[in-house]
């Protein structure tokens, strides 16, 4: 598994863009939206299994953005 994490295409390099991006601005409420849509995806398209690997990536991206999110929201207030 620890290999398919390191692993990344062009779909997951705009994913983690995007994931980090929303973290940015939403923090980590981030977080359960993208599992919502993981799920969602992994029961819409009836795929072979849930994608965990790129839960583990987008939460490493998230917690990330939420740190930076936290830092911009401290030196504003």
């Amino acid at each position: 598994m620890m290999r398919n994490i390191l692993k990344l295409n062009k779909r997951d390099w705009i994913g983690l863009a995007c994931w980090l991006l929303i973290s940015i601005l939403i923090g980590l409420l981030a977080l359960p939206v993208m599992v919502g849509r993981e799920i969602y995806q992994y029961k819409h398209y009836h795929l072979a299994k849930l994608e965990l690997e790129d839960i583990v990536r987008y939460s490493v991206v998230i917690l990330l953005g939420s740190i930076i999110n936290y830092l911009i929201l401290d030196s504003l207030l």
